[in-house]
């Protein structure tokens, strides 16, 4: 016999026996594709950020080049 633990965001303790290793093996697929589907929409969002810019990435990090040097000018 083998235990799983999934943390959920709810406020519930729960226990529950599996007998058939049949429906053990189902069980641990459906929260495999559970958890890959989570994830997958966590990605996507990321990637969705850099997507929508206006802005080229060098033209970011050029900006961000010249903001730091204007400041060390400042310092100077």
């Amino acid at each position: 016999m083998g235990q799983i633990t999934i943390e959920i965001p709810q406020s519930v303790n729960r226990n529950y026996r599996i007998i058939s290793e049949d429906s053990a093996n189902e069980i641990l697929s459906k929260i495999d594709l559970l958890v890959k589907q989570e994830n997958k929409v966590n990605d996507d969002e990321i990637l969705g950020l850099w997507a929508d810019r206006k802005k080229a990435v060098e033209e970011i990090a050029r900006e961000l080049r010249r903001k730091t040097n204007d400041r060390s000018l400042k310092n100077d």
